[in-house]
Order: C-alpha cells, then structure tokens, then sequence
C-alpha cells in the first residue's frame, strides 16, 4: 500500500475511462483523491466520500499534486495547463488533445513549475507489444521493412446503455473521430519505426452510423528509415478485430489483440520462432494499472515518464495531418 501522504489526486472526468483509472488508483491504496466533474456530482453510490467539484479553480485549490486529465478530448489541453500552473504533475488520457494549439504553452508551463506529464498510451504496457518491440530493437527480424495494423470495433457497441451519438468519441467538436480515439496505433507504429516523414490518408463515412465525423480511415505513413506502413481504423465493425503484422528482411512478427498472442517468424519456415500467448490471463486492465503505477514511479523518482508530452504530441501531429488539419 502507498502512504497516503505522498500525494493528493485530482482525477478531471469521469467517463469510462476516468473511472477505470479512479478505481485502479484506490485498489493500489492511493486513497487522498478529490473529483473534478463539470456536469456535476457522481451518481455512483461507491463515490460519495470522495471530494467532488463542478468547478476546475475549487478543485485545485485543494492543492493536488497531480491530476489525471480524463475528460474530454479537446478540453485535455487547456485543462492541462491550468493543472500544471497549480503545481500538479499530469497524466493526460490519449490522445494528448484534437489540435496543437496550447500544447507549446502546457509544456513551458511543465518545464516553469518542474513537473512531469504522461500521455496514456496504455498499449505500451501490453506484454506482446512489449516482445514485439524487443524484436524489432534485436534485429530478430531484420531490417522492417512493411507493418500493417487494423482495429475495427462497433462504436454503438463500447457503451450499450448510453446514446452513442451523444458521446465525445462520435462528436468532431469533442476531438471524436477513430482516427483521433483510436490513435493507439499510431502511437504504437511511432514507438516502434521513429519519425514519419509522409502522410497520406482517405476517410471513409460510408456507414449508417449517425456520427459527425470520419466513420473510418485508412493511412499511409513513410518513416524517415524508409519503411512504409498502413492503418485501418473504424468505428463500424460488428465483429471486433484489432492486429499488427511486420515484415522486415529476415522474418515477420504478427500480433492479434484479442487473443493476447504475438507470434515471431524467422526465415521461411510456417511455424513461430517464438510466441507469447498470454491467454487466458492476462486482462485489459493489467495495461491500465501498470502505467499508472510505472507514472507514479517515474515521478517518484523525478524523471520523465514516456511516453510524454513530445511522444503525444507526434502522434497528434501524424493524426492531424492524416484529418488534413
């Protein structure tokens, strides 16, 4: 268990996720946690001890010393920064925010007031990715060459009991959109291949889903190692699929999702070289509460979590440039 001492806790929204991460940090004991809500007080009954706020300025002068930015996505930055003017370190949901604009600011003011920002790609934690990235750093495969990734899912789906149509993930005016919400694999390509040099990319609004943004997209990326890439991203895809391939001069690496297995192939023979199956184990929420714990660790120790505000913010550029913002 942590001493409650060490640090007070603002989490800012609290929609799936912002509750995910409020319920992780109460189970590894962080328990001096005030909530900031700007629609209004919780409704769940297991919340009602913990200090609520309807306004930011209130809830920060309760001097926390860090703030969890899970609210929506256009309001991620400038909630940031009035965060880190009051002193707090930050972890900020992906993505970082739906534009650029502030971002230069939130980091002078991180770099002024000292304090350190995270941004929750929580993939990174995911034990197969994890493989596939020593696998790349090795050279297990060669030099890449080609990666593909793919996530589709059913976005009236994620949320059954709510209106899909109302939430921020289908509103382009609250940074909605796959391309922006999904953007985990844009992060994940960055991490592994470096910086991209060439975009380009082609929205699909072909579905009946009552959105106001793209219904999909597909991208093409170029990195400057000569490697080229592509995603496909999705809200309209019934029977949920989420993978990544590689194939690089000696071997290939595949990754599929949803049943937590990364598979290595080196040559031309059929069978892995090496697997990780972690099924049936391993559970979505072990990402969420490793990165929390690795962020609370990395301040703890003052250095700089990864990835931060330079790492979500390439990605945001790459997501922007493939919206043609």
């Amino acid at each position: 268990m942590h001493s409650t001492s060490v640090h007070r806790i603002l989490v800012c929204g609290l929609g799936s996720v912002g509750e995910r991460h409020l319920n992780n940090l109460l189970q590894l004991g962080y328990d001096d946690v005030l909530l900031y809500r700007a629609r209004g007080l919780p409704s769940n009954t297991a919340y009602a001890n913990i200090p609520t706020f309807n306004r930011l300025g209130e809830a920060l002068e309760q001097r926390p010393t860090v703030a969890l930015i899970c609210n929506p996505t256009h309001l991620h930055v400038p909630t940031a920064i009035a965060c880190a003017k009051a002193n707090c370190h930050l972890f900020i949901e992906k993505p970082l925010g739906d534009s650029l604009e502030g971002v230069n600011r939130l980091r002078q003011v991180l770099a002024a007031k000292r304090k350190h920002a995270m941004v929750g790609y929580m993939l990174r934690f995911h034990p197969c990715l994890i493989a596939i990235k020593k696998w790349v750093d090795s050279g297990s495969l060669g030099r890449p060459i080609w990666a593909r990734s793919h996530w589709g899912e059913y976005l009236p789906g994620w949320h059954p009991d709510e209106d899909y149509r109302v939430g921020y993930a289908a509103l382009s005016e609250m940074g909605g959109g796959p391309t922006l919400t999904l953007s985990h694999d844009i992060d994940i390509l960055l991490w592994l291949f470096g910086k991209v040099v060439e975009v380009s990319a082609m929205p699909n609004r072909a579905s009946s889903l009552q959105v106001n943004t793209e219904h999909g997209i597909d991208i093409l990326f170029k990195f400057e190692t000569g490697i080229t890439t592509n995603i496909h991203l999705n809200y309209f895809q019934r029977q949920a699929s989420r993978g990544l391939e590689i194939v690089g001069e000696k071997g290939s690496a595949t990754f599929d999702y949803y049943q937590s297995k990364a598979c290595l192939y080196v040559g031309e023979g059929p069978s892995p070289a090496e697997i990780v199956d972690l099924a049936p184990t391993f559970k979505r929420n072990d990402m969420f509460r490793d990165e929390i714990s690795y962020f609370f660790q990395a301040i703890g120790e003052d250095r700089k979590p990864v990835p931060g505000i330079e790492e979500g913010e390439a990605v945001l550029d790459v997501a922007l440039r493939a919206l043609g913002g």
